[in-house]
């Protein structure tokens, strides 16, 4: 036989086009897969976006502190330097901490506050700078500490409410 023979004799049917795909092409468990995986981009994203503006705000604090240290290697006023630091102190509770009867507190209750953040007894050290300096003409105090002390707190602190 031939070939055509045998193509007349199997009586081929008109070809017919496969259905449209539906709205759903996809297998459920891929739509999971892909709505997990958004989901987790989505958290992913607002881990990056709270940790960047962590990273701001520490460059912004850790600024002005050194504009203070800068100021005061400039004058070499303890005094000034103090008042600053304190000053700072307090608008980081006001503003960053968003804890405004803090700012309130004077002498030992405000050390013994900021201690409380950092879960140890760093500024006991300072009772004098922090509490008294703006009274006292020339204080006397360890000034690299004290700005040591400050700098190493705002991540501290920072991390402390953020556990609360």
């Amino acid at each position: 036989m031939d070939k055509t023979a045998a193509a007349q004799q199997l009586q081929l049917r008109d070809i017919h086009m496969p259905d449209a795909p539906s709205m759903w092409p996809l297998a459920p468990g891929w739509w999971v897969l892909i709505i997990v995986t958004f989901i987790a981009l989505y958290f992913l994203y607002k881990f990056w976006e709270r940790q960047h503006k962590r990273k701001q705000l520490l460059a912004s604090l850790q600024h002005q502190l050194s504009s203070i240290h800068d100021e005061f290697r400039l004058n070499k006023d303890k005094h000034k330097l103090a008042v600053a630091i304190s000053d700072l102190l307090k608008r980081f509770f006001r503003y960053v901490l968003k804890d405004s009867p803090a700012t309130s507190l004077t002498g030992q209750q405000w050390i013994d506050y900021l201690n409380s953040k950092a879960d140890s007894d760093v500024f006991s050290k300072f009772v004098v700078p922090l509490t008294q300096a703006q009274y006292i003409q020339s204080p006397d105090f360890d000034v690299p500490s004290l700005i040591a002390t400050v700098r190493n707190y705002f991540p501290i602190a920072i991390n402390h409410k953020e556990k609360v």
